[in-house]
């Protein structure tokens, strides 16, 4: 477990390092939760005007204890409640100037999509307030062979987690994952890690990434412009590791 968290943060490392390199200077964190590792904004560089926001889960005081105690006087660094939904959060957190919806943001939205039983509404609201070239990324460690779907449509192993903490835990398979990004819109998808598992000849696999640890399901999906013809998506293409 704890490498597998280590390689899910590594990853996270560096899809806000290629963010940064893209000119982004704008992060938020949907449901953070509490790592063992250093939190979004302690990994962004001082006097380069980056911003943070972290939309906090009610149902986990740890992690607002965490953020609040710790960060309450750190520049450019805020928290809203993730309640009422995370396209009203990210208006409000314009409104108050933890953002500027007027420029693109990088959306790191692991935690909440893999807790959500309904994860069209949470990208729908994504879709809605971001503005073109924002980026959202996503992972998650990959269902095992025999986690396969039960008639309820989630894997076995949810329940055991289910049991354990106060939000469910659902794995969905790559394919799964890719589509909440290609309907009923259309995102730019790319892979983003440290290594790619998926032979780039092959074009009918379906891009992940792994290191010796575990193998994690890594999407980046960035926002097309608004003016872009609906249905068109982008050809997947591998992201360089440099």
């Amino acid at each position: 477990m704890k490498a597998t968290i280590a390689t899910e943060y590594r990853v996270r490392n560096h899809v806000i390092v290629r963010a940064l390199r893209a000119g982004i200077r704008q992060f938020v964190a949907l449901s953070p939760d509490l790592p063992p590792l250093r939190l979004a904004h302690e990994l962004l560089p001082a006097g380069a005007g980056c911003r943070a926001l972290y939309l906090l889960d009610d149902n986990e005081p740890a992690v607002w204890t965490r953020i609040v105690t710790t960060h309450s006087l750190t520049p450019d660094v805020a928290w809203l409640s993730s309640t009422p939904g995370i396209e009203q959060c990210l208006r409000t957190g314009h409104g108050i100037g933890a953002i500027n919806l007027n420029r693109p943001l990088c959306v790191l939205g692991s935690t909440a999509l893999r807790h959500t039983h309904d994860p069209h509404a949470l990208l729908a609201g994504l879709w809605n307030i971001l503005p073109s070239g924002s980026r959202v990324a996503v992972n998650q460690v990959l269902p095992l062979a025999s986690d396969t779907p039960a008639e309820t449509g989630h894997p076995p192993a949810c329940n055991v987690f289910q049991r354990h903490t106060r939000t469910p835990l659902i794995l969905r398979t790559a394919p799964e994952l890719d589509a909440l990004f290609m309907s009923p819109h259309p995102w730019d998808l790319t892979a983003a890690g440290p290594a790619q598992t998926h032979d780039t000849h092959d074009r009918g696999s379906s891009p992940s990434t792994a290191d010796s640890s575990s193998a994690l399901i890594t999407r980046v999906a960035v926002r097309p412009p608004r003016t872009r013809p609906h249905g068109l998506v982008s050809a997947y293409r591998s992201t360089p590791t440099s």
